[in-house]
Formats: C-alpha cells, sequence, structure tokens
C-alpha cells in the first residue's frame, strides 16, 4: 500500500473509533450556540460519523487488496531477476493498441486482478455506423492477443462497455 494510502486508512480508523466512542459515551448535555441538543441525536449523528469513516477506512483496504493482488500479478520471474510491470504500462500499452484501431473514440481502460490473470474493462463510444458486436470483439481479441504477446500476462476477460456512439467527422 502507498504511504499516502496508509495514512488515510489510519486517519480514517482513528476517526471512527473516536466517533464511535463520542456515540457511546456522550456527555447527557450538548450546546450549540446556547442551544441544548437532545442526547439522542448528538448520539446518532456522531454513529452516521462513525459509519461514514469506517466505511472510507473500508474502501481504503479494498483499494490495497486489489493493488497487492494486481502487483503481485504483473510480477514475472526473468532469466535473470524478477521482472516487474506497472498497471500504467499494461494501461498504456491498451490505449496505444485502441488508439490505432479506435483514432477518434474516446475511452477508459481499467486493470482488475482475477486469481491468476488480468481482466480488462473498456469504457469506449463506437462510431455511429459500427457494428457493435463486431467491433466488441474485434477489440476483445486485439487487446488479449497483443497484450499478452508484449507483456507475458495472462488476459484472461476484456469486458466492453460501450456508452454511446460518437459521429464520423464530416
Amino acid at each position: 500500500m502507498s504511504f499516502v494510502l496508509w495514512v488515510e486508512a489510519i486517519l480514517l480508523l482513528a476517526a471512527a473509533v473516536l466517533a464511535g466512542l463520542g456515540a457511546a459515551w456522550i456527555p447527557p448535555t450538548v450546546t450549540v450556540k446556547a442551544t441544548s441538543l437532545p442526547e439522542l441525536i448528538v448520539r446518532i449523528v456522531l454513529a452516521g460519523f462513525a459509519v461514514a469513516f469506517f466505511g472510507g477506512f473500508s474502501a481504503c483496504l479494498v483499494l490495497w487488496l486489489q493493488r497487492r493482488g494486481l502487483s503481485e500479478l504483473l510480477r514475472q520471474p526473468g532469466p535473470r531477476g524478477l521482472i516487474f510491470i506497472t498497471p500504467h504500462t499494461v494501461s498504456q500499452l491498451a490505449a496505444g493498441l485502441l488508439a490505432q484501431e479506435f483514432a477518434e473514440t474516446p475511452f477508459r481502460i481499467y486493470l482488475q486482478p482475477q486469481k491468476d490473470s488480468l481482466s480488462l474493462r473498456v469504457f469506449l463510444r463506437l462510431p455511429e455506423e459500427a457494428s457493435i458486436p463486431d467491433l466488441a470483439e474485434r477489440l476483445q481479441e486485439l487487446l488479449t492477443t497483443e497484450l499478452s504477446r508484449r507483456t507475458g500476462l495472462k488476459i484472461q476477460e476484456v469486458q466492453v462497455v460501450v456508452h454511446g456512439t460518437v459521429r464520423a467527422p464530416r
């Protein structure tokens, strides 16, 4: 886990614990600008903060697990030592392949680790006149074969999410 993600996770966990303790042991009267707030309202608000902070902490842990799984997949033994391919490199290679194939098409690429392979999710808009099933199949085949060939990684799946169409330039 990166240092910033660790710090964020620790701060969120500490905030969740403090808010939870505050919800459990709040003094009977809380006054805000000479207005006394009911104890139950204060406890509910603090409990809500505790749940939200704990949710943020959980999200940090999920990110860490995904990155850890991804980094394990991207490490390969080489003839003279370990070879590590960064997720950014795989995304760049995929983006280059997509840019060659679909020059005027905006897209986003997300990597997802699987058990012993990698899965890609590609979000894009296709040209209006395009046959979506044909282009999606061609894109899946291109990314699977070329990324496997260039990186040595096993590409389990390429999910294509079509978010609409783009008009061809006139």
